[in-house]
């Protein structure tokens, strides 16, 4: 609880020094915008998605299991490791070092055997971490690191890293790309709508996609970024629903079949379209088929849930901040 009531007192702070700054300073919003930043977009309208699922009673989460937080402090995102079976890609919350570690579903940490307190996790060479938030695998054997957390929507520097997937016993990575981008919706630095920060990410289609995570309201904005280039770009608005929560991870499913959306307060399952004959799931379908959504209820300690992750096709793999591992059947979800 006490976690809780910092995250809200931290946030109505932020709220409060927004408010004094446009009362008080009405031209910093619409002005100090990047010359190459050009606002041009319109978000699509909202879609209306029916969940099947029946109302439940919230699903009660019980830790499984439960990671050492002395290097993994603030967890934050999930991926499968293909370099190490079973084990899950995670990182540490903002203003941590620039490293990734794997974890096994039972909590413990992959490392060079005898390692002991010297292992200090994989170094992304040459990077830093602002506010790391998420980790995903785009199916080619690169990792995708996003820098993306965005709290007062205020950044100009978001980006994501691409790298091939090391070893989680390695020091450090090869060389990464990186693919910055900036909101071309966005006018106001900070934007008092705080509808920019975000902390989820997936790769399909040779994309990446993220989910924005809103303070002011219920909803999210799915997005991507071309990682192909690394020219500072505009993300793309691709779709907007009512989520009816603040979103901190997505994943996909083994089969990339299947996307799970985690807030703080529920896990929503989507059943992706079947590939079309060049293997491309058409995103203007991502949410157009069958969707399930489950309210879920964490220990008071584990409130913080930022990661989720499939085991497999048909289980799910959450993690809180503190440290807590949860598995979840998809089946349970309904």
């Amino acid at each position: 609880m006490q976690g809780f009531i910092s995250e809200i007192r931290k946030k109505a702070a932020s709220l409060a020094a927004l408010s004094a700054t446009a009362c008080a300073a009405l031209p910093l919003f619409g002005a100090g915008r990047p010359a190459n930043h050009v606002v041009r977009a319109e978000l699509p309208p909202p879609l209306a998605i029916s969940p099947v699922s029946r109302e439940t009673e919230p699903l009660a989460l019980v830790p499984a299991a439960r990671h050492s937080r002395e290097l993994v402090d603030e967890n934050s995102g999930l991926e499968n490791c293909s370099t190490a079976p079973g084990a899950f890609w995670t990182l540490n919350d903002s203003g941590g070092e620039p490293r990734l570690f794997a974890i096994r579903a039972d909590g413990s940490l992959v490392a060079p055997e005898g390692a002991g307190a010297a292992y200090r996790g994989v170094l992304l060479t040459g990077r830093r971490n602002v506010d790391w938030e998420a980790v995903a695998a785009d199916g080619a054997g690169n990792l995708v690191v996003a820098d993306i957390g965005n709290n007062e929507s205020r950044r100009r520097n978001l980006c994501f890293y691409v790298v091939p997937e090391p070893s989680p016993l390695a020091e450090k990575t090869a060389a990464s790309r990186k693919i910055s981008f900036y909101y071309p919706t966005q006018d106001a630095f900070p934007d008092p709508s705080l509808n920019y920060d975000a902390e989820s990410c997936f790769a399909l289609n040779g994309f990446i996609y993220w989910f924005t995570k809103h303070w002011t309201d219920t909803g999210t904005v799915l997005w991507r970024v071309d990682p192909t280039t690394e020219r500072y770009q505009a993300a793309v608005p691709v779709a907007r629903f009512d989520v009816g929560g603040l979103v901190t991870d997505a994943a996909l499913s083994p089969s990339r079949s299947r996307l799970a959306v985690l807030t703080y307060h529920s896990i929503w399952v989507f059943e992706l379209p079947e590939k079309d004959a060049s293997g491309v799931r058409d995103e203007t379908r991502f949410f157009t088929g069958v969707s399930r959504r489950r309210k879920i209820a964490a220990p008071v300690r584990d409130w913080q849930v930022e990661g989720v992750a499939f085991i497999d096709e048909d289980t799910l793999l959450v993690s809180a901040e503190s440290g807590a591992l949860f598995r979840v059947p998809v089946s349970e979800i309904k």
